[in-house]
């Protein structure tokens, strides 16, 4: 019960962010990414039950919309990207 609501409260964060805050400053820029990072992690850690799982999930989320906002995102970066994702999975669950 405590993580959903520490979830729901960097969701609600991250929203506020987005809303009030302009994106003109390096710390509003830090902190979009800090906040997407932990609201994904959390929630995807909470949905997949398994902490490891969900900060793979959230890393490769949190760079697909890094190179999205760098105009970098197509086809081949994205399986560049999930290949890179899917060895570190792979290798961790193996150690």
């Amino acid at each position: 019960m405590p993580s959903l609501l520490f979830t729901i409260l960097l969701w609600l964060c991250l929203i506020y962010l987005i809303i009030l805050v302009p994106p003109e400053s390096l710390l509003a820029f830090l902190a979009f990414y800090a906040l997407s990072f932990l609201s994904l992690f959390f929630t995807l850690s909470l949905s997949l039950a398994n902490s490891r799982r969900g900060g793979i999930f959230a890393l490769g989320l949190t760079g697909l919309i890094f190179l999205q906002q760098i105009k970098l995102l197509n086809i081949l970066n994205f399986v560049l990207w999930a290949g890179v994702l899917l060895s570190l999975e792979l290798y961790l669950s193996r150690h």
